[in-house]
């Protein structure tokens, strides 16, 4: 992984990420990626969504595809192993970075 960023959540905790390139295999850990792109004053984030490390899970990319409508050009990866702390996580930063579109475990289905 690469560079070291931060960043906060509604309640004031701080979360640490890695920005990896878009190319690797980001998607097969376990914990929460964030889709933003740079403006002039910092990462505006796009999405936020929950990488439950397990194989052949298309949800990720989907959302990532999704946030690059947006213009989300970068992925940030924080690892989590615990299910419920990613939630909670996702919870609390979509209240403290407001992104563009919100993240909801339903939109969008699992694959048969």
């Amino acid at each position: 992984m690469d560079k070291k960023i931060t960043f906060c959540g509604g309640s004031g905790s701080e979360y640490r990420f890695a920005q990896v390139p878009v190319q690797s295999n980001w998607a097969h850990f376990a914990g929460v990626a964030i889709f933003a792109v740079r403006e002039a004053y910092g990462w505006r984030v796009i999405k936020l969504t929950e990488l439950t490390g397990r194989n052949h899970d298309v949800r990720p990319i989907w959302a990532f595809h999704d946030a690059q409508r947006y213009g989300a050009d970068t992925v940030f990866v924080s690892v989590i192993s615990s299910a419920a702390e990613r939630r909670d996580m996702i919870e609390d930063m979509e209240a403290g970075l407001d992104p563009v579109t919100a993240s909801s475990s339903n939109d969008m289905a699992l694959a048969a």
